[in-house]
């Protein structure tokens, strides 16, 4: 995997097949109804308030940021930002057009006004928010706990999580997370996220924190070898809100962040959004063995989105 470096975390960018498996299990999870936390918080003085004179809008992506923005094999653009606008613009029924441009060049792309908002890519960190406004996160960056397989260790709580040996990465939202909420744990700092995962693959820490979507790449794919599984829960924290998914947009254009914010909303109170990131994402294989897979593929077919 690559690493894409942001004012604040590290994203351990999936390579492209392993982005198309996920999303092939964020299918079967879909259909067995998985739980999948609230990605965003629901404002509801927004009811009566958003605009109806929204016609279209043109989405500023990278085409080089999976799995949220990617070309597939036929050259078709495919990832979760991409699922969660075309749904945005099917509730809405209006008419929306993607601008692609280099990664690096999305901001500048969204002041020259090549395009009416940046799907993703733009974090809603204090680097940015003098230049952009933003809605609300459509996917929050929440902590997850990845134990060994064989490990006995069931759940979260504070007393099994106090006497254990917890590797992260240094200097990370997680490790000042962990440095506040669990003061007597056995924390191991590394200086990167492979770093981390090793330690947790070779039996020398009992867990492994981070942020559930690398984490969740890292156990599905070939580079843990099935070595590990991941805790059931998840970790919200105001720390780690520089690191959600959100849409930017030009500073003052509030009707347009009204409606996305509005249309996102509705999105996450009737479970579509749910249903999106169930599809485009891989919440399904961290916690079901390779062996279920296989039998839950034979039964039901391997449908892939």
């Amino acid at each position: 995997m690559n690493a894409r470096i942001s004012g604040y975390a590290v994203l351990l960018v999936p390579a492209l097949p392993l982005v198309l498996a996920a999303a092939a299990l964020g299918q079967e999870a879909a259909e067995k109804g998985l739980h999948i936390p609230p990605m965003r918080h629901v404002d509801a003085t927004l009811e009566d308030q958003a605009p109806r004179t929204i016609r279209s809008i043109a989405f500023i992506v990278s085409d080089d940021y999976p799995p949220f923005s990617f070309r597939d094999r036929h050259g078709a653009l495919r990832g979760h930002a991409i699922a969660v606008a075309r749904a945005i613009c099917g509730e809405a029924r209006i008419e929306c057009r993607f601008v692609v441009r280099p990664f690096d060049q999305l901001a500048s792309a969204l002041e020259k006004g090549e395009g009416d908002a940046v799907l993703a890519g733009l974090r809603p960190a204090p680097r940015w928010f003098a230049r952009f406004d933003f809605t609300r996160p459509y996917l929050k960056a929440l902590g997850r706990f990845a134990v060994r397989r064989d490990a006995a260790i069931a759940r979260i709580d504070g007393a099994t999580l106090t006497s254990r040996r917890i590797a992260v990465v240094k200097g990370t939202v997680h490790d000042a997370w962990l440095s506040r909420a669990l003061p007597q744990a056995r924390i191991h700092r590394v200086a990167s996220f492979s770093a981390a995962a090793a330690l947790l693959k070779s039996g020398k820490v009992d867990l492994l924190f981070g942020d559930w979507l690398p984490l969740s790449y890292w156990v599905a794919g070939s580079a843990s070898q099935g070595c590990c599984r991941l805790l059931p829960g998840w970790v919200p924290a105001r720390v780690f809100a520089y690191n959600h998914q959100a849409i930017a947009i030009k500073r003052g254009n509030d009707e347009l962040r009204t409606f996305l914010d509005k249309t996102l909303d509705d999105m996450q109170k009737d479970g579509r959004l749910r249903r999106v990131i169930a599809r485009t994402l891989p919440v399904l294989a961290p916690v079901i063995p390779p062996q279920e897979r296989k039998t839950m593929k034979k039964e039901k077919g391997d449908k892939r989105p």
